[in-house]
This record gives C-alpha cells, structure tokens and sequence, in this order.
C-alpha cells in the first residue's frame, strides 16, 4: 500500500537481448484456449525502470497516449505507437518517502472545449489535476488531515463528478467544475454500514447515479451517491488494487480478489448477488491469480481482462452468452508481478504494468493471422501483385509501383504514401 513492495532483480531479457529475442521470450509464455479464436501477440514495452508501476491507463479518447503512475510519485506519458516517452510528471514534487500514485484517471471528453486533463490520486492524500501534453499542474485540492492516502479515484461519464478513497475509508465525491469536495460517503446510524478497511477501487456506473467501492475488508459496496447510502452488501472479495468494474447495461460488477480460489466473479449490480465465478485457470493452478488488476472492455464488453501475481500473468475472457465469461487467452511467467492492466478504446491494445518498472504492450489477433511484414518485404514484391499484409506498428508504408494492396488488419495509424 505504502510503496515498500521490493524492485524485482532485472532479468538479463530486458537488457541484454534483441527486440526479437524479448518478443520470442514473451511469445513462448502465450497461452491460449483451444476453441478461442484470438490470442495475444507481444509488440513493445517501455525501458526499464527502478521503480514499480502501480497504474497503467490508456487516453479513452484519441487513444494516442498511455499514462503510468509509478512508485516514486511521478507519471510518465508515453505514445501509444512506439512507446515513445513524451513527459514526466510530478518529478519536482518527489519527497524522500516517494509516496506512489494510487489511481489515475484521464478526463472525459464531452465536449471540444476542454483541455486534455489527466488526473491522479497520491498515497500522499492529494488529488492532482495535470495538463500532460503541457507538463503543468492545473490544480490540486490538498488532503485534509495527515494519513489520508489515497489509492483509487474514477469519473463519472458525463466528467461531472470525480470519486476518490483510500485508508480514511470514506469515499470523497469531488465537484469536477469546482474542483472541491461535495460529499462524503460514509453511512451513518441504522443504514447498511460502510468499508471497514481501505478502499482499493471505487467505479461509477454509466448513469453516475451508482457507485462501486471494493476494499480489503473481503466486501464490495453499491452506494447511491445522491443519497450517499449503501444499496447493497457483497461479501467474500478480497480486492487489493483496481480490481472492481461495472457494466451497466448487462447489470454486471466484475471483481478480482488476490487470491487463488473464486478469484474473477461477476455479481449483480441490482441485486449484489452472485451470478459467476469465472473460471481464472483451465489448467487449475493452485498458485495462480491473485488478481491485482481486473476490469471490462469498453467496446461492447466482449470481454474481461485481469492481471496478478500467482503466475506473474495476465488473461483475457471471451462473453460466450448473455452473462458468461470464458478464459480466451493470456500471458503467464513475465518477469514480475503484473499490477495493472488496461484496454485500448478500440479494445485490439492490452496494456500490463508490472513491478520490474516495465509497461507492456500486447495485441489480440485472431489465431492465424499473426504473421506481419516489414515494409522491406513488400518492396520486394513484384509489381501488379495482390498483396495482403496484416499491418502492425507502421506510422507508413512504401509500396511498389501499381501495386494492389489489400489490407486485412490495421492496428494504429495508417498513412497512404
């Protein structure tokens, strides 16, 4: 919680070896279930770093820039074509505690107007508002009293509202536009009673009426914010990070607890009742799991993606049915723990955030098409020869002259030369 968890010794994979080599590496720990029809392939990572990843998130919007919250207190913004870092955030402010970054959150876009903000919530209590391609802190609403780390926050959809929680257990609501705290979620007399540890997650639905809250105390919370009171009680999760999400057209809560046994359930977010428990590992490994990591896609909630420490792994599940998830494929024995985990918008990305300082990034493929070219190989191809390619990272590509190019995937950006 306090950042004290211990840098894993760097394998000689991240330093040593070829780009070919590192993606061989991690090709070989692919898995997949025999009747999916996708599985991952690796395409880049960030250097390494002496510092954990606690947060990793994706800009929702444009889709062009990853954000990483790290141990130390500081937020690196990278590209999402090449990995390419872009700005740290946050170094000046680094103590000699190197309090880390509980959540973070980019702003929703509803309208054009609104510069591109990035939020975080620190172990230090403070909430901070950046303005990332400009490097500069907007604004931050200070913690209140001593010990108030924060370790979650989320938006609502309309941007309106921001939810932040951590150690002090009650659940702030912050007014977006004011940018001061409104309400506070802590229930009070004869009402349903609130967490009684940390908070670790906090996840509004799409009406932003409805809050989730997970916590160590092994419960998960259904608030309504308005009212500030606690809808329903689920018991028996034990959530030890951003492990708790919502769909809210399928009526869906979805939970990673950090352990081994029932680790990925779905409940109702109407009822707070049981509906699943997702099958983490086919292979029934005792010491996998322990989610850190777990949430939706956000392009129709096809699937679920989780990521945790039992086998430094992270997996996809597939919606077979109305509401049954299935283990699709994943990646098992990466260097160190995976503690964060995000989509793409286009859902094609997964981004993992591990404890050896490393963020890495891997793409869904439908099985048989994970062969790519390189624009060399295409120049060598005669001219009026139909051409499929299954396009990867290119920003461009030279074709020949008079060449036919029939294009079957596109990941990223495509530009005609």
């Amino acid at each position: 919680v306090h950042g004290k968890m211990e840098i894993v010794p760097q394998s000689p994979a991240h330093s040593d070896q070829s780009d070919n080599e590192i993606k061989q590496l991690y090709t070989d720990n692919i898995i997949a279930a025999p009747d999916s029809a996708y599985t991952l392939e690796f395409r880049r990572q960030t250097p390494v770093q002496q510092k954990l990843i606690y947060t990793v998130k994706f800009d929702p919007e444009e889709n062009r820039y990853i954000a990483l919250g790290y141990s130390d207190g500081c937020i690196g913004i990278y590209k999402v074509s090449n990995l390419e870092k872009l700005t740290t955030l946050g170094e000046a402010a680094i103590t000699e505690e190197k309090l880390p970054i509980g959540g973070l959150r980019w702003r929703p876009k509803p309208t054009m107007s609104k510069d591109r903000l990035l939020v975080s919530a620190g172990v230090d209590g403070s909430i901070s508002y950046w303005n990332p391609l400009l490097n500069k802190l907007v604004h931050t609403i200070k913690p209140e009293k001593k010990f108030s780390d924060l370790l979650c926050l989320d938006y609502s959809k309309d941007a309106t509202r921001l939810a932040a929680a951590g150690r002090r257990r009650a659940i702030k609501i912050i007014d977006d536009e004011k940018r001061v705290v409104c309400a506070k979620l802590r229930p009070k007399g004869q009402q349903l009673p609130g967490h009684s540890n940390r908070i670790f997650a906090v996840k509004f639905d799409e009406t932003g009426k409805t809050l989730v809250s997970g916590s160590w105390d092994m419960t998960v919370k259904v608030w309504d914010v308005n009212s500030g009171t606690v809808v329903h009680s689920i018991y028996g999760p034990e959530i030890n990070g951003d492990a708790v999400d919502v769909y809210t057209g399928g009526d869906l809560i979805v939970t990673g607890s950090h352990r081994s046994k029932e680790a990925l359930q779905l409940w109702s977010l109407s009822y707070g009742k049981l509906v699943e428990n997702i099958e983490w590992d086919p292979e029934k490994v005792q010491d996998s799991a322990h989610i850190f990591s777990t949430l939706f896609d956000k392009n129709g909630y096809k699937y679920i993606a989780g990521c945790g420490s039992g086998k430094n792994e992270a997996r996809l599940f597939e919606k077979k049915m109305e509401k049954s998830y299935t283990f699709s494929c994943g990646v098992v024995n990466l260097p160190a723990a995976c503690s964060s985990i995000d989509f793409s918008p286009k859902e094609n990305l997964i981004a993992i955030g591990c404890c050896d300082g490393i963020c890495r990034i891997f793409e869904k493929v439908d099985k048989g098409k994970t062969q790519s070219v390189t624009d060399s190989d295409i120049q060598a191809k005669p001219d009026n020869q139909l051409i499929t390619i299954t396009p990867v990272s290119y920003t461009h590509l030279t074709l020949p002259t008079k060449a036919q190019v029939q294009i079957s995937v596109v990941a990223g950006s495509l530009k005609k030369k």
